[in-house]
């Protein structure tokens, strides 16, 4: 049985889904791919480098809507080493990271011509 999933992000109105079928929940092996591009006017820098609080954005937010869920994803700057660049941020990705068990640097994207790591985490129950 396939299913679809309702993908929406706040703020933007145009398609950035794949016309794709999402999800195929009884296969193991054959899963389909959902891509899922957020158009750059929909990050809104949060958090900027010391000394640069208008150029450089160190944290990035977007708002996206997973099958009703309202999901915050965080995009944190990265150095060329694909380490967290802002001091301020290094430790609770750090966490995160170990929590994960995961040793490996992450996949980035690029914003503004600098790469980014994305996590997605879900809003409180109050929203």
């Amino acid at each position: 049985m396939s299913a679809h999933m309702n993908f929406s992000v706040v703020g933007e109105t145009t398609s950035f889904v794949t016309p794709l079928p999402v999800a195929n929940n009884d296969a193991v092996a054959d899963t389909e791919v959902l891509v899922v591009q957020i158009p750059d006017g929909c990050w809104e820098p949060v958090d900027f480098l010391e000394g640069d609080e208008f150029g450089t954005p160190s944290q990035l937010l977007a708002t996206l809507y997973i099958n009703t869920c309202p999901m915050h994803f965080e995009a944190y700057l990265v150095d060329e080493q694909g380490i967290i660049a802002d001091p301020k941020h290094q430790k609770a990705i750090a966490q995160v990271k170990m929590a994960l068990r995961d040793d490996e640097p992450w996949k980035t994207f690029q914003y503004g011509n600098r790469d980014y790591v994305m996590i997605a985490i879900p809003f409180g129950m109050g929203r």
